[in-house]
């Protein structure tokens, strides 16, 4: 089986998702490999994958879900099938085929082959279902990002929006961004973006509470120099948070929080809470 670049580009999701077969998946890997053309597509995928699963909670689905959606999938020709019989019961008697009367003896219409598919438009129908559902499982997993219980709603509009303001911002020419996380990818975690000219923000979630004067601070090391204190702020019991700064932009930097028993920090207080390298996105990502 052999591809054309439009067939790769079209199949990228899927091939990042897992969604192929065997044969396909193989052919694209044989594709990107003898390519002299960029296909920068599924790094930007691969990266959006890598970050769902970096950073969304799973959320199990109810029980009835498999069923009303095996529901509708069978409803569908039904469905189709009584528009039909509708549409001809409408048409003018003189306008009607023997095929459009009920009850009366009809001759089999002779077998006719249909007409080939353009191979193009056959490999679209499946690869659109694909974007669909990658585009709909994204956004449900982002939707409920932290709603998984209803008291929490209130801790995750406020993360929904501290969130908004990192991709408003990652989405600027020049940004870079950070996963932060604890040791081994554990909680807490969050995303933070720095901008080309200096602008940071932070959006951190199952954060421990703070008490009395107690803060996080938020620091930007670069890689030939040491931390440097960019802003603090209290956690409430809900465990999200978020924090817009300004810093000296330096490429590669970490962003890092630490918990300090009381704000204007200059050197941070170990353990390191929370930590991700900021980079730059993969070249096309990027609005221009």
């Amino acid at each position: 089986m052999t591809m054309n670049c439009d067939t790769v580009r079209e199949l990228a999701p899927a091939f990042v998702l897992g969604a192929l077969t065997r044969d396909e998946e193989q052919a694209v890997r044989e594709h990107l490999v003898t390519c002299g053309e960029p296909h920068p597509e599924f790094e930007v995928f691969g990266g959006i994958v890598q970050y769902l699963d970096e950073t969304v909670e799973l959320v199990e689905p109810p029980a009835s879900l498999k069923q009303r959606v095996l529901a509708a999938v069978a409803a569908e020709p039904q469905a189709r099938a009584a528009g039909a019989t509708a549409e001809r019961t409408r048409m003018p008697v003189a306008q009607r085929t023997p095929a459009d009367l009920p009850g009366l003896p009809v001759a089999a219409p002779p077998i006719v082959a249909p007409a080939p598919q353009p191979r193009a438009a056959r490999r679209a129908s499946p690869a659109r279902w694909l974007l669909a559902i990658a585009a709909v499982l994204a956004i449900v997993a982002l939707a409920g990002w932290n709603v998984l219980l209803q008291t929490q709603l209130g801790s995750a509009t406020a993360y929904d929006r501290a969130l908004a303001s990192v991709l408003d911002l990652a989405a600027m020419p020049g940004s870079q961004t950070a996963i932060l996380s604890a040791d081994g990818g554990q909680a807490p975690r969050g995303v933070a973006a720095v901008g080309s000219d200096g602008s940071v923000a932070v959006a951190m979630r199952d954060l421990e509470p703070t008490s009395g004067s107690q803060v996080y601070e938020a620091w930007l090391i670069a890689p030939a120099g040491g931390p440097v204190p960019i802003g603090s702020f209290q956690v409430a019991a809900g465990g999200t948070a978020s924090l817009t700064a300004r810093a000296t932009p330096a490429s590669g930097a970490t962003v890092a929080l630490t918990r300090e028993p009381g704000p204007g920090a200059t050197t941070p207080t170990l353990p390191i809470v929370s930590k991700g390298v900021a980079t730059a996105p993969p070249p096309g990502s990027q609005a221009p």
